[in-house]
């Protein structure tokens, strides 16, 4: 969050699509808006040139400014709709203004038809925005209509109604609508790509994914393999086409900013970002007995509890946590059960520890030949150990970076903690 009263922060304004965030005093926020280029944007609103009294006001009206940083305007669009309608600022009273703003409506007919239109009426209709009215609006239902294509034209299909036509329209040609008006879509299917639109301006993109993926499984199943291909990749154009966007519409601001201390994370340790995924093991017991280990899951800054994983240790009853991470670490890598988190391959493993059981650790992956990175996290002075380097990487304490590290590093002890003490008190009693 940075004071207003001093201009020398426009200098370091990142040049990066986001949303930025003016805030009065007691720090609530007075306007939220959206830039394809940060820098360029807030600029505007400090420059000599912007005589727009509405500007002046809110600058008056506010002590600090703040921003969120996203991969593409896409995802600034849909970040900048949840802020607003979380915080209610006041200066975005522009937002009711239908000569400015737009709205997706999904119609309720039979077979719903998806348009963007200027004013939100009470005719039975669904509702997503407000939206700027401008490319950003058209290039987000233009993606998602080639993921799931919908019919935007003014026919009145219903079952009983069909249009038996020679010619479809053009954008049947383009795989942009199903066909509805000749019934070439069964209702129960057009319905569920609707559906996923919902679900997706809802901002619950891991929902509509989840929705693909057991559909894929069904078609798979009764050996319908071309369908479940074109389901597939329904799912890699999801991922892929907006940057692995992941928005949870409960804390939209924390999993945007979590997935940004993970990359700044790997940044800083050097290694590439690919899945996100970290793992962090554990070992605890006393004095060698009842000795088991954790493995914690985080992707992007997110617990995956799912994918939590314990163990017994089986080779060793004296007190040597380097050879016990050895076999853990070892057990994870050559795992061939059907567990989906063994499956998963880590961009990083973390190890509790500092350079004797990074090093222990270290073995068994350049023995497995697994093209992963591994460090250890010393607790003493909170130290990052890394293969090949002398002297630990040490980051502030503050840092967002570190705080995730040390939050994995805490969640694995915990969970390694209390599997500990299952198993010693099951056999004290």
């Amino acid at each position: 969050m940075i004071e207003i009263n001093n201009t020398n922060f426009l200098k370091s304004l990142p040049n990066l699509p986001g949303c930025y965030i003016f805030k009065d005093k007691n720090k609530k926020p007075t306007y939220i808006g959206k830039a394809k280029i940060l820098s360029i944007r807030i600029n505007w609103y400090f420059s000599k040139n912007n005589k727009s009294s509405k500007i002046h006001k809110l600058i008056q009206n506010s002590a600090y400014l703040d921003f969120i940083t996203t991969e593409n305007e896409i995802e600034a669009l849909i970040l900048e709709n949840n802020l607003i309608k979380k915080y209610k600022p006041k200066y975005n009273i522009l937002l009711k203004d239908d000569k400015t703003y737009a709205w997706i409506k999904i119609t309720s007919d039979e077979y719903p038809k998806i348009e963007r239109v200027r004013e939100k009426k009470n005719d039975g209709a669904k509702y997503f925005g407000p939206y700027p009215w401008g490319k950003t609006t058209i290039a987000l239902l233009k993606t998602l209509r080639e993921i799931f294509p919908f019919r935007d034209c003014n026919l009145q299909i219903s079952s009983t109604k069909k249009f038996k036509k020679s010619r479809l329209c053009i954008y049947y040609d383009l795989n942009l609508c199903p066909g509805v008006c000749d019934n070439l879509i069964p209702r129960k299917e057009y319905l569920q790509n609707i559906k996923n639109i919902e679900l997706f301006l809802q901002g619950k993109k891991s929902n509509v994914i989840k929705n693909l993926q057991k559909e894929m499984n069904k078609s798979a199943k009764n050996k319908e393999f071309e369908k479940a291909t074109i389901i597939r990749d329904k799912i890699y154009q999801l991922q892929y086409a907006l940057y692995k966007i992941k928005i949870d519409d409960k804390d939209i601001e924390n999993t945007i900013q979590n997935k940004k201390n993970t990359k700044d994370l790997f940044k800083k340790i050097g290694i590439k970002y690919k899945n996100g995924r970290i793992e962090c093991f554990d070992i605890s017991n006393i004095s060698g007995k009842y000795a088991v280990a954790s493995m914690i899951v985080f992707i992007d800054g997110t617990p995956i509890k799912k994918d939590y994983r314990r163990f017994k240790i089986k080779t060793i009853d004296t007190p040597n946590d380097p050879y016990m991470m050895k076999e853990v670490i070892e057990r994870r890598l050559t795992n061939q059960t059907k567990d989906t988190s063994f499956r998963s391959i880590p961009d990083l493993i973390v190890v509790d520890g500092g350079k004797t059981q990074l090093n222990a650790a270290f073995k068994i992956i350049d023995k497995i030949n697994k093209n992963i990175s591994i460090v250890g996290l010393a607790k003493r002075k909170e130290e990052i150990f890394k293969i090949g380097q002398r002297d630990p990487l040490v980051l502030d304490k503050f840092d967002p970076a570190h705080l995730l590290i040390r939050k994995i590093r805490d969640e694995a002890h915990r969970f390694a903690i209390t599997y500990h003490r299952k198993i010693r008190d099951k056999d004290l009693i």
